[in-house]
């Protein structure tokens, strides 16, 4: 058990201690621990992006980022520090970006846009209270997302929204799985 685990056990024992009638303690500890994973990715990013003079970009991915996410869905990591860890180093590197939207920025805007249209929303069911009937809504919010930058043109959010898109697909949860793999591996050689 991980840190963001052992913190989400003891808060979910201490509810329900003092209230009987809260959710079974599975499903607090799994609540707590993406929501804990949400905070410390945030915070972490928010704190270096202060450090190194890109606030407000973290801000702008942090929210854009999320945004998408929650209307695409996507893969989600078994792992809850993977999740933090990842989320943190992604998050941070998004709010870094800066190359030509012209030469790949439209690239992967284009990209992106294609890929939402075929896989989003994707994994919805498992963690969303969402009615699947508004799942084509879901995909025309995102589709919308993506067409305004082709008008802003940010390189940035261009990175955003492909990192996004990729959690959709089957190439991209492979991805996923070999990343946590390895870095369970990893670990448990240390």
């Amino acid at each position: 058990m991980n840190l963001i685990e052992c913190f989400a056990t003891k808060i979910a024992q201490t509810i329900r201690k003092n209230y009987t009638g809260a959710a079974s303690e599975k499903v607090l500890i799994y609540s707590l621990s993406l929501l804990l994973n949400t905070i410390a990715a945030i915070v972490v990013t928010l704190f270096i992006s202060i450090l190194s003079g890109h606030f407000v970009k973290a801000v702008i991915t942090i929210n854009c980022f999320l945004f998408l996410r929650y209307f695409s869905g996507g893969v989600h990591f078994k792992s809850s520090i993977f999740c933090c860890i990842f989320s943190m180093t992604a998050l941070t590197l998004l709010a870094h970006v800066n190359f030509n939207y012209f030469y790949l920025g439209l690239f992967f805007d284009i990209l992106s846009f294609f890929i939402l249209l075929i896989y989003a929303p994707n994994g919805l069911e498992k963690v969303s209270r969402i009615n699947p009937k508004y799942y084509f809504l879901l995909k025309i919010v995102c589709l919308l997302f993506v067409s305004t930058n082709f008008f802003i043109q940010s390189s940035m959010l261009s990175a955003i929204i492909l990192l996004q898109s990729l959690t959709l697909t089957k190439t991209g949860a492979y991805l996923f799985q070999i990343f946590e793999r390895r870095w369970q591996n990893e670990s448990k050689t240390l």
